[in-house]
């Protein structure tokens, strides 16, 4: 008894740490394959990540949207992952601070050549070990969240050996779907652009973009939102264990395994396939999500129907022209009591994605097209000044056999409620 007791002692002394952001779960041991229940307190921040990793990798993670400096999220574990130790930090972008503590996942349905766990029959099932946690590095002073959920991206900024300055390059974020969601990114280096998101919440489609100063499509990527902090090393974990009540959440386990197969579908950062964006539901359609109703709005179910959007546009929408600007095909909104301006480009979004090849779309099929929304006047996103939006919503709202514009990263977000 006394052993047990030190071994115990052990373990909790090393889970603690010196703690900016108090990180519970709702059990001391698990089984690969079940829930685990995150409870977060801090202070000064909007949202909080949890992550689960080994010492070769993350595992499983979640951000966390926090109310008066707490919030809970839930953490489903993997059923692949081997028996041992492993540890979940939790911090915030704004401090460097981490919390973490050890957690061990018992996989009695399979081995692995990374486990490292020692079975031990008792009376009751508990875990014990002995080592430390600490991690490779702790998380650097980040950038304050203070306007809402904050999204990282990488741009590639050389182009035919020409490279871009921070100054010489708009990144922007549009969520997929029947809303327009369009928020301009500040490029805080030449390479490294942010993102301030607000009022989105759920798994959403979205698209990031990165144009030049000279037109020039340029290649974006997410930036991983974990810091991704690998312990040194792991305790070995010393698993005292029952048969009946191993087997009992084993079976509860693959029940509710069994239960959420139909709906579940792994959306992680990346996920680039079809079938991800087809299991999320688009936004409904709102014609006054900007904050204001489009000057024209045209549902094609009331238009004899033609085969491509050029035709639609040369019949029916006589404020948009297609012009040459510097040899490349533009779409222009104009007012017919205004003089055409040609110091502000129109913003065209196909299911809120920006549109770079006219030609492409030109050629689209207009009968997946819904609605056609004309915005006159000057609109600011950002840095970035247009002259009129003009948006085209699909039936679907998920462009449906529309490809994304080369460089852009289309992928489904996981964004905190």
């Amino acid at each position: 008894m006394n052993n047990r007791l030190l071994s115990l002692i052990t373990v909790w002394a090393l889970n603690l740490s010196t703690w900016a952001t108090n990180i519970e779960t709702d059990r001391q041991w698990y089984l690969a394959g079940e829930t685990m229940k995150v409870n977060i307190t801090t202070d000064h921040a909007l949202i909080a990540y949890a992550e689960l990793c080994d010492t070769h990798s993350l595992v499983a993670g979640n951000s966390i949207s926090l109310n008066k400096g707490k919030g809970a999220t839930t953490i489903e574990l993997p059923s692949n992952l081997h028996s041992g130790y492993y540890v979940l930090s939790a911090y915030t972008h704004d401090n460097a601070n981490v919390s973490n503590k050890l957690i061990a996942i018992i996989n009695p349905l399979r081995k692995n050549k990374d486990d490292d766990i020692e079975w031990i029959k008792d009376d009751s099932c508990w875990v014990s070990g002995m080592g430390t946690s600490d991690l490779v590095s702790n998380k650097a002073i980040d950038i304050r969240e203070t306007e809402g959920h904050i999204i990282k991206a990488h741009v590639k900024n050389i182009h035919a050996g020409n490279s871009f300055t921070s100054s010489q390059v708009y990144p922007s974020l549009s969520i997929i779907g029947k809303q327009i969601h369009y928020f301009e990114g500040k490029m805080i280096n030449d390479t490294t652009a942010i993102f301030y998101t607000y009022g989105i919440h759920g798994k959403q489609p979205l698209v990031l973009s990165a144009i030049s100063s000279t037109d020039v499509s340029l290649p974006i990527e997410m930036i991983n939102p974990f810091a991704v902090m690998l312990p040194r090393e792991l305790p070995h974990l010393v698993f005292h264990y029952k048969r009946s009540e191993v087997e009992n959440r084993s079976m509860d386990m693959q029940r509710h395994q069994i239960g959420i197969a139909p709906v579940k579908h792994e959306l992680q950062i990346g996920d680039h396939s079809d079938d991800t964006a087809e299991d999320v539901e688009p936004l409904g359609y709102d014609e006054k999500v900007i904050g204001t109703l489009p000057d024209l709005s045209y549902n094609l179910d009331e238009y004899r129907q033609f085969r491509t959007i050029r035709e639609v546009l040369l019949e029916y929408v006589q404020c948009v022209s297609n012009r040459k600007i510097n040899g490349v095909s533009k779409l222009v909104v104009r007012k017919e009591d205004a003089a055409y301006d040609t110091s502000w480009p129109t913003m065209v979004l196909i299911d809120g994605m920006p549109v770079l090849d006219i030609e492409r779309l030109l050629n689209y099929d207009a009968r997946r097209i819904h609605y056609i929304n004309i915005y006159s006047g000057q609109y600011t996103f950002g840095h970035s000044v247009f002259n009129g939006i003009l948006s085209f919503v699909t039936r679907s709202g998920r462009l449906t056999n529309y490809p994304t514009e080369p460089n852009m990263q289309y992928l489904v977000y996981n964004f905190p409620e």
